[in-house]
């Protein structure tokens, strides 16, 4: 998450992490081979645990056991980490002496961007000896919080890599870094879990929870446990069933609506889950509507975006609900980067969703 979508731990036991094997073994045989690479750029899309995998990662490296197998060029390193470790315990706690995370601080930064100070505070944090004797460890959540000028700064850094040390990058946006970034990083793709992990993940995390909510959650989400966290804890998951509600009412209700995108489309960088959440919605509504109005979709929509997407069908042709799809992804993004006032872009989309196009 800063993915904060992606952070989806168990917090009785922050190693038990689901998938990515592909990634790990990876990680394991750099280490094996005595050819660890200085950057790992995980991408994939949000929410699917790239940040909690970079953390253990990095608690894997720090840990006692990697320490230990290290000291041994006969023994075969295993990605396994034990919260009982020391070393990858202190990672977990934020206090061991060689591990730097970085995120956006949220407090007075309207923009929600990891300056560029926190970049530059990597070159000491790199430069010193290590102070258990092992990797010196830093993991960027997220590069898409990154701008140009902090871009630059971390360049800096993966042009000359001290030694012994690691750094994760974390992205789900990698074809909007620069292409000097990624040519100096291994890329990881991490894939969206399967619904049957998903929920699994999700049931770990709220055991209470009704076994209903967590399925309409984990289809929801996409294969994205963290999504669905946030969806869910944002109030964004209760605002989508509102508003497809409101799309398939037979009376255009503007009042309702309008209270409707005044929570979903909250400002500053506070709202900016429930805000993410709005356009991950609203885009998968628009994509399933534009694939059934055009014969076939691979999506299976959950019970409450039906009746909604059937109303879009009748009201709009494919080609005009593709164009909204379209038409919204651009102009989200160009809302949020210029900070207008989303609530009432929103609005907008509802109510121009709501009027009939066909004749």
């Amino acid at each position: 998450m800063n993915d904060a979508n992606d952070k989806f731990d168990d917090a009785a036991d922050p190693t038990a992490i689901v998938g990515h094997s592909d990634f790990t073994n990876a990680l394991a045989g750099a280490l094996a081979s005595g050819r660890m690479h200085h950057a790992w750029l995980l991408t994939g899309p949000r929410g699917i645990g790239k940040a909690s995998m970079a953390r253990l990662a990095a608690a894997w490296l720090l840990s006692e056991q990697a320490a230990a197998t290290s000291l041994f060029g006969d023994a075969v390193p295993q990605f396994a980490v034990s919260p009982d470790d020391p070393g990858a315990n202190l990672v977990f706690r934020g206090a061991h002496p060689d591990y730097l995370a970085i995120a956006p601080v949220l407090d007075d930064n309207k923009s929600g961007q990891i300056k560029i100070d926190q970049i530059r505070d990597m070159v000491p944090f790199m430069a010193h000896k290590p102070a258990r004797g092992g990797w010196r460890v830093a993991v960027i959540d997220s590069m898409d919080e990154i701008n140009r000028n902090g871009a630059n700064a971390m360049l800096k850094l993966l042009e000359e890599p001290p030694e012994k040390a690691v750094i994760f990058l974390v992205s789900s946006r990698p074809g909007q870094l620069p292409p000097t970034i990624r040519s100096r990083c291994r890329v990881v793709r991490l894939s969206a879990l399967d619904a049957a992990m998903c929920r699994d993940v999700l049931a770990k995390i709220w055991p209470d929870a009704d076994a209903g909510h967590i399925d309409l959650l984990a289809q929801l989400c996409g294969g994205a446990p963290g999504r669905a966290i946030s969806l869910a804890e944002s109030g964004a998951a209760d605002c989508y069933q509102v508003a497809c509600s409101l799309l398939a009412a037979p009376k255009l209700d503007v009042g309702a609506m309008a209270a409707l995108t005044g929570k979903w489309g909250r400002g500053a960088a506070a709202g900016r889950p429930t805000r993410e959440g709005a356009v991950f919605c609203l885009d998968r509504l628009l994509r399933l509507a534009a694939l059934t109005a055009s014969g076939g979709t691979s999506l299976t929509p959950c019970n409450f975006e039906t009746g909604a997407i059937d109303v879009l069908c009748k009201r709009h042709t494919a080609a005009t609900l593709a164009g909204f799809h379209d038409a919204f992804l651009k102009d989200s993004s160009r809302a949020e980067g210029l900070y207008l006032d989303f609530s009432q872009f929103l609005l907008r989309l509802m109510i121009k969703l709501y009027e009939k196009t066909l004749p």
